[in-house]
């Protein structure tokens, strides 16, 4: 569930869970029906019309979003602790995107309708709730704000140093990010094409700041990433 330090109950600290009290978080474990998906499936897709809630119990999934020219967008990512599903559950509205698991995933499958009694009965959650969504929205105004402010080299080492934070795993070389994106996901992430995306990576490998593999990065230096990520400029 990465590096995240745990909180309450062990869940990874800010993921909803660890958010609620003690009583909240058993009611909500004890909701829905338990589920197994494997690497590479979708557990919700975009545009459909489906309301159930996903409680992430041991899991890393991405979100992702169709763009008009083809490509795909990178909007989130999501651990053990945290839900998924929310907005379709409070405004029946169709899904904005299509979720990936990384790896596999345990998760609970909560129905709209039990989902809202919850949350009606436990007022906390409904805060908790409230505050998870404002921070998946703080992530994606993080991402314009660099596309805005930095060139593509501090973008994706700025995007690099957070997922490290947040979602590594720590290794004797460093730490491992292995939740399977792609360098075309990177590139979208920060708003680059995958071209730019793997010359930047590379380019970083090449100074000795991380390692490549399939689908995985390994930052060797987190000191020379975050010093890269909080510069103005673009050193090369």
């Amino acid at each position: 569930m990465g590096t995240r330090v745990p909180g309450k109950g062990g869940w990874p600290t800010g993921t909803y869970l660890d958010m609620l009290r003690p009583r909240s978080q058993s009611a909500l474990l004890g909701l829905g029906v338990p589920q197994t998906y494997r690497h590479g499936e979708v557990i919700l897709r975009e545009s459909e019309r489906s309301s159930h809630v996903v409680l992430l119990c041991r899991a890393v999934v991405k979100a992702t979003v169709s763009l008009e020219n083809g490509r795909m967008a990178l909007l989130s990512i999501k651990v053990g602790g945290d839900v998924i599903g929310e907005m379709a559950a409070l405004n029946d509205e169709p899904r904005s995107a299509t979720v990936t698991v990384c790896g596999e995933a345990q998760v609970r499958v909560i129905q709209s309708d039990e989902f809202q009694h919850y949350l009606a009965n436990f007022p906390d959650a409904n805060l908790a709730l409230t505050k998870m969504i404002m921070q998946t929205l703080r992530w994606a105004d993080k991402r314009r704000v660099d596309f805005n402010g930095y060139p593509a080299f501090v973008r994706l080492a700025r995007a690099l140093d957070e997922l490290a934070q947040n979602y590594g795993r720590e290794v004797p070389d460093g730490t491992t990010l292995d939740i399977g994106l792609t360098q075309r996901e990177l590139g979208a992430l920060v708003g680059v094409e995958e071209d730019t995306a793997r010359r930047e990576l590379r380019l970083l490998r090449s100074r000795g700041v991380i390692s490549l593999g399939y689908r995985t990065i390994t930052v060797l230096d987190q000191e020379a990433l975050s010093a890269i990520a909080h510069c103005n400029g673009e050193p090369r």
